[in-house]
């Protein structure tokens, strides 16, 4: 299975678009969001767009949490967690949150994960921790060049940072 991996759209909606389309090109049949995407208007946009299943965290940005929350729940296969997020997908298990300290001290370092992911830092990183992928898909703003965002193969266990 392929899954998405997206951060910090910092409501630059159109970025959003792009990286779905891409998404769905690329055969992604899950997302996981992981955090800032800042207001309702632009969850909403989201989940109007992706016709597939979506786990989604909160970002440092992403306020009020209860208005995210009672958006999602008009969206079948929508689930919003709270900060972090332990899955299993396609026979993997994964951690999602948008903090990067968090990712790495609880989850990757723990070896209970076959992969961790977060967001927050505008930056596209991927690397391994033992056997565990921990990547960032980097940011849909374009804060600090190219937006980017990740598709992480459950087949293979690996993450493609995959620039708009």
């Amino acid at each position: 299975m392929l899954i998405a991996l997206m951060s910090d759209a910092h409501d630059a909606q159109e970025n959003l678009v792009k990286a779905l389309r891409s998404a769905e090109i690329a055969r992604c049949r899950h997302l996981l969001y992981l955090g800032d995407l800042v207001t309702v208007e632009t969850l909403r946009m989201l989940c109007q767009t992706w016709q597939h299943g979506m786990d989604l965290v909160p970002g440092n940005n992403d306020f009020p949490r209860m208005a995210f929350l009672d958006c999602v729940r008009a969206w079948e296969g929508v689930r919003y967690h709270g900060d972090t997020a332990c899955l299993e997908l396609s026979d993997r298990r994964l951690f999602m949150t948008h903090v990067p300290g968090c990712a790495l001290q609880l989850a990757a370092e723990s070896g209970k994960y076959d992969a961790v992911f977060f967001g927050h830092t505008h930056r596209s990183s991927c690397s391994r921790i033992g056997a565990t992928v921990v990547a960032n898909p980097g940011d849909l703003q374009g804060r600090f060049g190219a937006p980017s965002f990740g598709i992480y193969d459950t087949v293979e266990n690996s993450v493609e940072i995959i620039p708009l």
